[in-house]
């Protein structure tokens, strides 16, 4: 169990907290994987959302769920939320863990293929500041500059999956698929936390080219006890409507 909440991940990811605090977080991420999967479902809770909602809609949508799924599987109890303009997004974690995600009505690809980046290794200076940059062009979906940072990191330190992971999408955002699978290839390879997500990943490089055969290969590789397993029985369900 970790002591850290949803809400200091929030504070963590939006630089509120300070020093000390944020060296007591990213130690914890370093040794907790239950604090690395929150962090990881968090994020990509958010992507999702960020994509799919336009900013005028986001609060009265999230609202209304909320209050839907309240009554459906807590009988209506009154829930305390957060802030709604910053920390609504704490409790849509909490529907997801209730739900399946649920389709958006758009391209395949597009509507699973949105994540975000988080840097939490300890390097040196200079690389701290390349890595920081990266994850910030990344985050701004600006693939083509994060690709070439990533791509120095993943030359100084090829035993990182998480930089060859995030590598990979770079690529198969550039319309790199053959090099990105490459990158996914090795992650899968290994033991690592994006290992599932690698899997994910290469199977999204062949949805891209409309290969449905090869991208339902990949889903179904993915263990079923893995954070993106759910993520990918949905895809796998809607490649064989």
């Amino acid at each position: 169990m970790s002591k850290f909440s949803t809400q200091d991940i929030i504070r963590f990811l939006d630089g509120e907290m300070d020093e000390q605090e944020r060296k007591n977080f990213q130690d914890e991420l370093n040794s907790n994987e239950s604090l690395n999967k929150d962090l990881k479902l968090y994020l990509d809770v958010s992507s999702t959302l960020k994509f799919n909602l336009a900013p005028d809609e986001k609060d009265a949508v999230f609202k209304a769920d909320l209050g839907q799924y309240n009554k459906k599987y807590f009988g209506g109890t009154k829930l305390k939320i957060f802030s709604i303009q910053k920390y609504w997004y704490a409790a849509a974690i909490l529907i997801l863990g209730l739900l399946l995600w649920a389709p958006w009505n758009k391209d395949l690809y597009q509507q699973y293929s949105a994540t975000q980046m988080v840097s939490v290794a300890e390097r040196g200076e200079n690389d701290q500041q390349l890595l920081t940059t990266a994850t910030e062009n990344f985050n701004k979906e600006n693939f083509a500059a994060a690709k070439e940072e990533l791509k120095v990191l993943v030359a100084q330190k090829p035993e990182d999956d998480m930089l060859r992971f995030y590598y990979g999408i770079s690529l198969l955002e550039t319309d790199e698929a053959k090099l990105a699978r490459e990158n996914f290839d090795k992650v899968f390879s290994g033991e690592s936390i994006f290992k599932y997500d690698a899997a994910f990943y290469n199977a999204l490089s062949y949805l891209k080219e409309n290969n449905k055969e090869k991208t339902k290969e990949w889903l179904l590789k993915i263990d079923k006890d893995a954070d993106i397993y759910e993520k990918g029985q949905e895809l796998l369900s809607n490649l064989n409507k």
